[in-house]
C-alpha cells in the first residue's frame, strides 16, 4: 500500500481516461499505444505490423469535437466578478504566466475530455502574517492555483466534520525538475498529500527512493493570517458536480467510435497496395544469375518460350466497397455522438427551429459543463481573495449562450413595443438587445444611456433641431404682452378708406381622386410619442381694445366685362346697416 497507493475508483477508470487523452492526442499518441488500438494479425511480422501502422492515419473527430465545443463556450468571453485588490493578479492566477482566463480554458477542456479536473489553491513558504497585500506580493508571496488532471489525482477520502461531508484527503501526483550536476535536468515524480487533521489543513511532499522506500520531503501547515486552514483548499470539477465521485467521461461513446474508424482505416489503406494492377509473367524466361526485368515503355520483356505470356491482373469485387460503406456509417454516428461539425451540410435551407432543436442535445450537455465549472472556479477564486487578504463579492460565470441568437424584425418590434407599454423595464430590454448581439456584452446600460444622450435623434433630411428651452416658456410673458398692445396701438391708427377691388377669374377645378392618398397614410403607423405638456403661467391682465371709427367702403366686382360696386352703408355706431349695389 503506502503512500502510492491508488483509490479503486480511480483503478477502473484510469483505462478510459487514457484512451481518452490518447485519441485526442492524435495519430503519434494512437501509434505509441500499438496493439491497444491496433491488434496485429494472425502471424503477422513485426516489420508487416510497423508498415501496416504507418499507413494508418487517425481521423481525429475527438479532438476536433472537444476544440469545437470549447471554443463555444468561450465564444463570449467569462465574467470575473473579484475584489480590487486581487484583480492584479488575474493575469498570472498561477506564477508561471497563465491567467484567470487560460485557467478556465484549461479546466474546460480536462472536463470535457476525460469529465473530471481539480484545482489547487497554495501558497509559497513563509508566513502572510502580519504584512499587507502589496508586502506579500512584492516578496513574492501570495495565492496561487495549479490545474491537476484526472490521471493525476490518484486517491482521496472523505469524512464528516462538524455534521458535513467534507474531503479529509486527497493524493496528487507531480513531477519536479532536478538539477544533476552544472548542466543536466532530471524529471522527479511526486506525490503531494493533501489532509485534514485537529490542527488543519497539512500538506506533506513524498517521493520513492531507489529501494522503493518513501522519503518525506517537506511537511507542513499553511497559515492563512496566521492560523491553518480548517479545509483543503482543493477543488473537485466534474462534468455536473463538484464532489470526489468518479463520473464517465462525456465524450467516451465518441473515443470508442474513433477508434473503430481508426481500424476500419487501416483495413483500407493495407489493401489499397493489393488493389494496385500488378504484371503477372508465366513462362521460361531463360533470366541469366542476377538480371533484372524492367517494365515499361521503353523496355521490352523477352521470352524464347512459346508458351510464355504475360498480363496485368487487378482487384475486383465488393470488398472494398463494403469497408468504405463502414467508414461513411461510422463516421455518421461520429457526428450524431458529439462531432456535430462534422456532418455534411444539408442540400436546403433547415429552419430556425430546425437547427435549435438540431443543437438541443449538446447544448444542454455543454451548458451543464459551464455552470457547474464556473461554480467550482468561484470557489477556488473565493479561497484565492480570502489568502489575499481581499475581502468582497467573488463570482466566475462562463458563457451559456453558444450560437448567436439574432433579432428578427417582428421580434425586435414586438420587444419594442413591450418595453413603450411598461411591460418591462429599460434594463431587461438592454439585456434583451445584449443577447441579441445588437448591443456590446462588454457595454453598460448606462454607457449605452450616455451614448444616446450625447448625439441627439435626427430625421432623416432635416437639421439637427436644438429643442427650446421650456423655461422660456413659463417664466416671463412681458414681451408677449407688449407686442399684443403694439398691435392694438397699431389698429387704432386712423386709415383711409379705399376701394377694394376684387377680382373673379373664370376657374374650372376638376374633381381630385385622393382615396389612393387616404389609403397610404392610413398605412403609416402612428409614431408613440410621450412628451411632457409644457406649462404656461400667465398672470391676468385686462386687455382694451380701442377700435376707431371706420369710414364707409366700397367694393368693386368686376366678372369678365361686367362691372359692379357695392356701397356699404354704416350707423353712427359703425354698425352695417345696409348696402347699394351700383
Amino acid at each position: 500500500m503506502g503512500v502510492t497507493s491508488s483509490h479503486s475508483d480511480y483503478k477502473e477508470s484510469l483505462p478510459k481516461w487514457q484512451r481518452c487523452e490518447d485519441v485526442s492526442a492524435g495519430t503519434d499518441a494512437v501509434h505509441a499505444g500499438r496493439t491497444k488500438y491496433l491488434p496485429k494479425l494472425t502471424d503477422q511480422t513485426e516489420e508487416n505490423y510497423q508498415k501496416s501502422l504507418d499507413r494508418t492515419i487517425l481521423f481525429n473527430a475527438t479532438w476536433r469535437t472537444i476544440a469545437g465545443l470549447v471554443g463555444m463556450v468561450f465564444r463570449k468571453p467569462p465574467i470575473f466578478i473579484v475584489p480590487a485588490a486581487i484583480e492584479p493578479m488575474l493575469t498570472d492566477v498561477t506564477m508561471s504566466g497563465e491567467s484567470l482566463f487560460m485557467v478556465c480554458q484549461d479546466v474546460t477542456e480536462e472536463a470535457l475530455k476525460v469529465g473530471r479536473v481539480g484545482i489547487l489553491v497554495d501558497y509559497p513558504n513563509g508566513t502572510d502574517e502580519g504584512i499587507s497585500i502589496a508586502q506579500a506580493e512584492a516578496a513574492g508571496l501570495r495565492p496561487f492555483i495549479k490545474v491537476y488532471k484526472a490521471v493525476d489525482i490518484y486517491n482521496w477520502k472523505t469524512g464528516r466534520v462538524n455534521n458535513k461531508t467534507v474531503t479529509t484527503e486527497v493524493r496528487l501526483k507531480e513531477n519536479a525538475e532536478v538539477a544533476e550536476g552544472e548542466w543536466d535536468v532530471v524529471t522527479e515524480e511526486r506525490y503531494r498529500v493533501l489532509s485534514l487533521d485537529a490542527t488543519g489543513y497539512r500538506v506533506r511532499v513524498y517521493k520513492i527512493g531507489d529501494k522503493g522506500e518513501e522519503i518525506l520531503l517537506s511537511d507542513g501547515y499553511p497559515l492563512m493570517r496566521g492560523k491553518p486552514l480548517p479545509y483543503i483548499p482543493f477543488q473537485f470539477i466534474s462534468t455536473d458536480d463538484l464532489t470526489p465521485d468518479v463520473d464517465n467521461p462525456p465524450l467516451i461513446d465518441l473515443v470508442d467510435m474513433n477508434l473503430h474508424h481508426y481500424r476500419i482505416t487501416s483495413i483500407k489503406c493495407n489493401a489499397l497496395p493489393f488493389a494496385v494492377p500488378t504484371m503477372f509473367i508465366a513462362g521460361n524466361l531463360q533470366l541469366e544469375e542476377g538480371e533484372k526485368i524492367y517494365v515499361g515503355s521503353t523496355k521490352a520483356i523477352h521470352s524464347n518460350d512459346p508458351a510464355s505470356h504475360a498480363e496485368y491482373i487487378e482487384y475486383s469485387g465488393q470488398g472494398l466497397g463494403a469497408v468504405e460503406k463502414e467508414i461513411d456509417k461510422a463516421e455518421a454516428q461520429m457526428a450524431i455522438l458529439g462531432a456535430r461539425m462534422l456532418e455534411p451540410q444539408r442540400g436546403a435551407v433547415e429552419s430556425a427551429e430546425g437547427q435549435s432543436i438540431h443543437r438541443k442535445g449538446e447544448e444542454s450537455i455543454l451548458a451543464t459543463v459551464s455552470q457547474t465549472i464556473s461554480i467550482g472556479v468561484t470557489q477556488v477564486m473565493t479561497w484565492f481573495a480570502d489568502w489575499a487578504g481581499a475581502s468582497g463579492d467573488v463570482k466566475i460565470e462562463l458563457n451559456r449562450d453558444f450560437y448567436p441568437a439574432g433579432m428578427n424584425p417582428q421580434m425586435l418590434t414586438a420587444l419594442l413595443a413591450g418595453w413603450q407599454s411598461g411591460a418591462y423595464s429599460d434594463q431587461t430590454l438592454f439585456e434583451n438587445l445584449q443577447q441579441a448581439e445588437i448591443i456590446n456584452a462588454e457595454t453598460t446600460l448606462e454607457e449605452e444611456q450616455a451614448r444616446i444622450g450625447e448625439t441627439a435623434p435626427m430625421l432623416t433630411g432635416q437639421e439637427n433641431i436644438e429643442p427650446a428651452e421650456p423655461a422660456a416658456l413659463v417664466q416671463d410673458n412681458t414681451e408677449l404682452i407688449a407686442s399684443i398692445n403694439a398691435l392694438i396701438a397699431k389698429m387704432g391708427e386712423p386709415s383711409t378708406a379705399q376701394p377694394i377691388t376684387v377680382t373673379v377669374p373664370d376657374i374650372v377645378i376638376p374633381p381630385i381622386d385622393i382615396t389612393a392618398i387616404a389609403e397610404a397614410i392610413k398605412a403609416i403607423p402612428a409614431p408613440i410619442i410621450n412628451l411632457p405638456a409644457p406649462i404656461i403661467n400667465m398672470p391676468a391682465q385686462p386687455i382694451t381694445v380701442n377700435m376707431p371709427e371706420q369710414q364707409p367702403a366700397n367694393v368693386t366686382v368686376i366678372n369678365g366685362d361686367t362691372k359692379k360696386t357695392i356701397a356699404v352703408e354704416h350707423d353712427a355706431d359703425g354698425n352695417i346697416t345696409g348696402a347699394t349695389v351700383q
